[in-house]
């Protein structure tokens, strides 16, 4: 890891040693051509560049951000401004997509991406695309109530709604084994705001509120009818994401989706 450009303090918390022990197994390896700007790009905090930024939103790009509001997370260190963009997720196809998503918006490299089981998570560490996500976010946790769709969202082209709706019910959705699909938030504001972009395109849904440890949570449901599983799949709102949960654990919600529409009133 020293040879890749990792600094002692980062060995030390990935390995799980002290930062004195990692110092004393890897003070003696020199940095490789690539780790050696890393080191200086992301340990020593010179900024790295990312691709010009267009003033619409594309497909990758309203992807990432659909993501990281969802399933991953946006934040600088105030003690040493180092900047994270993180998303987790089970898919590795989901990972894959964010990561070629990413490369293809901002032409960035991860940082690092741990393995874990059940899931992936991939960390990209950039000031310059910290800074250009909190234009659209003020905060990507849905835990803050006063964050919003921004108006280039919710007035946007339906292809850019679309991918916005794919990355809420990839990463929140679910479909039960009595093929009910569902989606959950935080968020008052953006649960609602998610079934305003649902309305347009003519899903028929409701909205409930409930209770977990974490705090109050929103669930919608989309009514259970052939029509709304028929339009789902065809806006393609179920592509990479695998059911968690239940007895279709480990499917392709995708398949799952399927199997509802063709067997749906039989």
């Amino acid at each position: 890891m020293r040879r890749e450009g990792y600094s002692y303090s980062e060995i030390s918390k990935i390995i799980g040693i002290s930062r004195k022990h990692a110092w004393r197994i890897a003070k003696d390896i020199k940095f490789s051509k690539e780790g050696k700007g890393r080191y200086h790009r992301e340990v020593k905090g010179i900024p790295a560049r990312i691709k010009p930024q267009k003033k619409g939103l594309t497909s990758p790009k309203i992807r990432v951000i659909g993501h990281l509001l969802f399933d991953g997370s946006v934040w600088r260190n105030p003690k040493d401004y180092n900047s994270t963009i993180m998303y987790v997720n089970g898919s590795d196809e989901l990972v894959k997509q964010f990561i070629d998503d990413v490369d293809e918006a901002y032409g960035l490299k991860p940082a690092f991406i741990e393995e874990n089981v059940g899931y992936k998570r991939v960390i990209f560490r950039s000031k310059l695309m910290l800074e250009d996500l909190m234009n659209y976010f003020e905060s990507y946790s849905t835990s803050n109530q006063n964050i919003t769709v921004p108006t280039i969202i919710m007035n946007g082209k339906s292809k850019i709604k679309i991918e916005f709706l794919k990355a809420f019910f990839e990463d929140e959705g679910s479909i039960s084994k009595e093929w009910r699909i569902m989606g959950d938030s935080k968020s008052k504001k953006i649960i609602y705001q998610v079934g305003t972009l649902l309305n347009e395109f003519g899903f028929k849904f409701r909205i409930c509120k409930y209770r977990e440890y974490t705090g109050h949570m929103y669930k919608l449901y989309l009514h259970k009818n052939k029509e709304n599983l028929i339009l789902f799949k065809k806006l393609g709102l179920f592509e990479k994401a695998y059911v968690t949960h239940g007895k279709n654990k480990g499917r392709k919600k995708l398949d799952v989706l399927k199997e509802a529409i063709k067997n749906h009133n039989k």
